[in-house]
C-alpha cells in the first residue's frame, strides 16, 4: 500500500518573507507589512508572504448582491393583484 500514500514535498525552511506587495523582507513572526501596512499570510514555498483572506469583505459583498436582488425582484418581477 505504499504506492496509495503521498510523498511529502520538502519545504525549506526560510529565516525571513517578503511582503508580496512591495517585496520587504521582513520576519517570519510578522503580521503586518512595516512598509505598506498591508496583512500578511503564512509563507509560501518561494519565501513569499500569502494574502491572507478578507471574509469580512466577502460577506459584505454577498450581503450587498442580495440586497440588490431582493429589491430588483420586489421592484420589478413581484406583481402584487
Amino acid at each position: 500500500m505504499k504506492w496509495l500514500k503521498r510523498k511529502d514535498k520538502k519545504r525549506p525552511n526560510y529565516s525571513s518573507k517578503r511582503c508580496p506587495n512591495c517585496a520587504t523582507e521582513l520576519p517570519l513572526r510578522m503580521t503586518v507589512c512595516l512598509e505598506c501596512k498591508q496583512k500578511l499570510g503564512e509563507v509560501d514555498r518561494y519565501g513569499i508572504a500569502k494574502k491572507p483572506t478578507d471574509w469580512k469583505a466577502y460577506t459584505i459583498c454577498i450581503i450587498a448582491w442580495t440586497v440588490f436582488i431582493g429589491y430588483v425582484y420586489w421592484a420589478f418581477i413581484y406583481k402584487k393583484t
